[in-house]
This record gives C-alpha cells, sequence and structure tokens, in this order.
C-alpha cells in the first residue's frame, strides 16, 4: 500500500497498516466502490488459492465527497461511455463511466469525486454516449445521487 505525496512521489505505508498488509498475496483481480457507503472508496481484492479480501478504507474521509450514478435512457441503461463532470470552487473534475476495470472483477459504476472542503458542487454535467446532456445546478456534497439522462436528478 502506498500513500500519493503528489508531483509522482509515494511512500510505502502497508507495514504501519496492520498485519493483514504484511501477509504476501497472489492477487488476480480487484474492485472497488464505496462498500459502507461513507464517502470513501474500499477495494476487494481476489486472491489465487486463497479468499477474496475486503479493504475497507476506516482512515476518516475528512473532506467532502459526492457519487454520481448515471441512468442512461437512450444511451446504455447504465451510461457506460457518458463523461460526468463536477464543478467545484477550485476548479472542474471530470471521470468516464467505465466497466472491467480489472481482472475477472467489476468495480462500482458510480463515480466517486473528492470535493475537498467544498459543501456543494457548482454543477455536475454528463455528456451521455448519445450526444445528450444533462445539467444539474448546485448540489450538496456528502451524498450519492442518481442523474438519469433527458430527466436530469432523480428525486
Amino acid at each position: 500500500m502506498y500513500h500519493n505525496l503528489g508531483q509522482g512521489h509515494f511512500d510505502s505505508v502497508g507495514g504501519s497498516l496492520g498485519p493483514a498488509f504484511n501477509v504476501p498475496q497472489v492477487g488476480r483481480g480487484a474492485a472497488y466502490a464505496d462498500y459502507d457507503r461513507d464517502g470513501d472508496l474500499d477495494i476487494l481484492i481476489t486472491n489465487n488459492q486463497g479468499p477474496a479480501r475486503l479493504l475497507r478504507n476506516d482512515g476518516g474521509n475528512r473532506s467532502h465527497w459526492l457519487t454520481i450514478r448515471t441512468v442512461g435512457v437512450k444511451s446504455n441503461r447504465d451510461g457506460i461511455g457518458a463523461i460526468v463532470r463536477v464543478e467545484t470552487p477550485s476548479g472542474t473534475l471530470w471521470q468516464t463511466v467505465h466497466s472491467g476495470s480489472s481482472y475477472c472483477s467489476q468495480s462500482d459504476l458510480a463515480v466517486t469525486f473528492g470535493l475537498g472542503s467544498a459543501t456543494s458542487a457548482r454543477a455536475v454535467e454528463v455528456l451521455w454516449p448519445s450526444g445528450a446532456k444533462d445539467r444539474v445546478a448546485d448540489v450538496a456534497a456528502n451524498q450519492f445521487v442518481k442523474i438519469e439522462e433527458g430527466k436530469g436528478l432523480l428525486k
């Protein structure tokens, strides 16, 4: 396990995270999702000749976040291929909804954004594979939302 120090530098921190991180494993797949719905991503690892292991991120999420699930209508139902942009006071973040993230694994199709100290997103925009665009203004942080193609934010 590595801690991102920024500017392409990482620090090995596995030894300080407990005995589970000192056991050699032959991992074959990994999937991420917010398993406990607390705003930070958790990882499930599958291993050769061994059980799957859930690595819960329980370090505490001290920043704001927003998770967006896309619901396609004209596009595919999961919105795979959609580009989601989140506008914050410090800039615009974006992710593409994608599948097939690891060998024999599927991560959550929802996209999660770290918002830092921002308590809301100025806007969330979804560019759908069909070419359609949905835009929702002033979305509160620290929640899971669904955006449906052609309808916007679902209540």
